[in-house]
């Protein structure tokens, strides 16, 4: 899982959070504006708007990462059938290069395992290096097109919308349960 950086911790989110949570989030955006990617980032208020977050809040599906001051990161996940989808996952770029996005992940995966769930599955920029080629890293595998679930079209269609989905994949990484046998 990695070693918690000195002054972070990582718990639930409460509806108290969401204004940091949007922060953060709009923060960790402006790291694709360079990249041309993202056409017109202006018109985009907030990448996860609050109702949503509100609701998976209620869910208990929003994991947040804070230091003494409050919220600087966060995942949001779903469940999708058998597999846990990450929605998002935003770290404020002040706050980044720490290894707080691979120690979310690892949360991640300890809530699909809770859950009862196979796999994680997120929707990535191919070829960025703090997207396709991070999650590679941590185990994640692309998906292949005729290998996509109905639900993983939907998402891309809703995507084409004000992105290249040519430049993104669906990725899945297994969720590894741990069982202790007694030997013998």
């Amino acid at each position: 899982m990695g070693r918690m950086p000195e002054g972070y911790s990582i718990r639930f989110a409460n509806q108290l959070d969401i204004p940091a949570l949007i922060a953060a989030d709009r923060a960790a955006s402006e790291l694709f504006r360079p990249t041309g990617l993202i056409p017109d980032m202006a018109t985009i208020p907030e990448s996860v708007p609050a109702e949503v977050l509100s609701a998976a809040i209620e869910m208990g599906m929003v994991l947040v990462a804070e230091d003494e001051h409050g919220p600087i990161g966060f995942v949001l996940c779903q469940p999708r059938g058998s597999v846990l989808y990450l929605d998002q996952i935003s770290v404020d770029p002040a706050h980044g290069r720490k290894g707080l996005g691979r120690i979310l992940m690892a949360h991640v995966y300890m809530l699909a395992e809770e859950h009862k769930l196979s796999a994680v599955v997120l929707s990535t920029f191919r070829d960025l290096p703090w997207n396709g080629p991070f999650y590679r890293r941590l185990g994640f595998r692309e998906i292949a097109r005729n290998k996509m679930e109905d639900w993983m079209i939907e998402i891309e269609t809703v995507q084409a919308e004000t992105l290249d989905v040519e430049q993104r994949c669906f990725m899945r990484r297994p969720v590894r349960r741990f069982s202790l046998r007694r030997a013998g």
